[in-house]
């Protein structure tokens, strides 16, 4: 029998931003499916008990014992104290449970250091992709704290092919070591996925968008394809989705809208539960996605379960997710994206064509499927 800690403090509010992120929507299914494990594998859930912990409490997760630290939390920063002083906590929780090793959800969540065996989800290497849009020597300590993580699994779990690329490039690690599963969607997104949306009073016809406004995410694209099309048809709105106004990019985003004369145009929803959430990819005119690097792209995914029409880029990750079920395009050539908004905006055959395409395709990518990859790799690997 392998026994197997799992982190499971990317669902607790408080702890980095992963609960309401996509980090908390691939821990949150991962764990749902803890009874798919082969019999040799025994799973115990942990969780920080000095942070909101609804979540992990629910799935019979235990606490970490933190009474030894706990009085040096006020006056310690959160990256001190999740990445160092967690590391005797983890070490006495797999001591005292008799655990082989720990599962870190996230490669980002493994302590430096830990000094136990482990292995870790890759989600992505952006931080170290994008390197030139974030110089920072903060920025520089992160990307080397990941590779370090990186480093000292004994085995990594990649959401994709091009994440197992990137982590090969730029932590140096055997491609031997690293299993690609790619992720699953959640039954609730469908086509005729439904929720009471009448709370954001939302326009007949609109331009969906997800995933924040960071500068990856290319807005001055989207606000550049938008621009064009509210000109040519007056009737379409942009709705987006995401916590904005922590975003750093807030100022800039809000600048930029009323440079364009967009502000009337835009609604910007904030924060939707998940059942709000596929039922507004369901109602989407088109979902579009400019987005210029993706661990996976579980938005572009969501949207195709749901029937939406999707126009996304052909970089990083996304051609693995969106097959031949969306337009994908070069971002180096923003025309091409205008034009094709343009045409699929104003093109009910082709829309048609792509809600029928998009469910075929989602439909191949299952969370069982991951889950059980998952489970047999860390019995196999322990």
């Amino acid at each position: 029998m392998t026994a197997i800690g799992l982190d499971l403090r990317g669902l607790q509010d408080g702890f980095k931003a992963h609960k309401k992120r996509g980090i908390g929507v691939y821990i949150r299914n991962l764990a749902a499916r803890a009874h798919l494990a082969p019999p040799e594998l025994s799973l115990h859930g942990f969780y920080d008990p000095g942070l909101e912990a609804e979540e992990p409490v629910a799935m019979g997760a235990e606490a970490y014992d933190i009474r030894y630290i706990s009085p040096l939390r006020p006056i310690l920063r959160q990256y001190v104290w999740q990445h160092f002083l967690f590391r005797p906590v983890i070490k006495a929780a797999a001591r005292k449970n008799r655990l082989d090793a720990f599962f870190f959800p996230a490669h980002l969540d493994a302590p430096a250091g830990v000094g136990i065996p482990y292995a870790v989800k890759a989600h992505d290497m952006i931080q170290a992709a994008l390197g030139e849009m974030h110089s920072s020597l903060k920025h520089r300590a992160h990307v080397m704290k990941q590779i370090s993580a990186l480093k000292g699994a004994r085995v990594i779990i990649a959401n994709s092919h091009h994440t197992k690329g990137d982590v090969v490039k730029y932590a140096g690690v055997d491609p031997k070591k690293i299993v690609v599963a790619h992720l699953g969607v959640d039954p609730e997104f469908t086509p005729h996925a439904e929720a009471d949306l009448s709370r954001f009073d939302l326009p007949e016809k609109f331009v969906f968008n997800v995933g924040g406004i960071d500068p990856r995410k290319n807005i001055d694209l989207l606000f550049t394809a938008f621009s064009r099309l509210m000109d040519k048809d007056p009737d379409y709105h942009l709705v987006m989705t995401g916590a904005m106004e922590g975003d750093p990019q807030f100022q800039s985003f809000n600048a930029e809208m009323k440079s364009r004369s967009l502000k009337s145009r835009v609604r910007a929803l904030g924060y939707v539960t998940q059942k709000e959430l596929a039922a507004l990819y369901a109602r989407a005119n088109v979902f579009f996605y400019p987005s210029l690097y993706e661990g996976f792209g579980l938005p572009v995914l969501e949207a195709m379960a749901c029937g939406a029409p999707v126009i996304t880029t052909n970089r990083s990750s996304i051609p693995e997710v969106a097959g031949d079920a969306a337009i994908t395009l070069d971002p180096d050539m923003p025309e091409l994206f205008t034009e094709a908004l343009l045409r699929l905006a104003g093109n009910d055959d082709e829309r048609a064509r792509l809600r029928e395409l998009g469910p075929r395709r989602a439909a191949t990518f299952s969370w069982d499927t991951h889950a059980k990859t998952v489970w047999q790799t860390l019995a196999t690997a322990f």
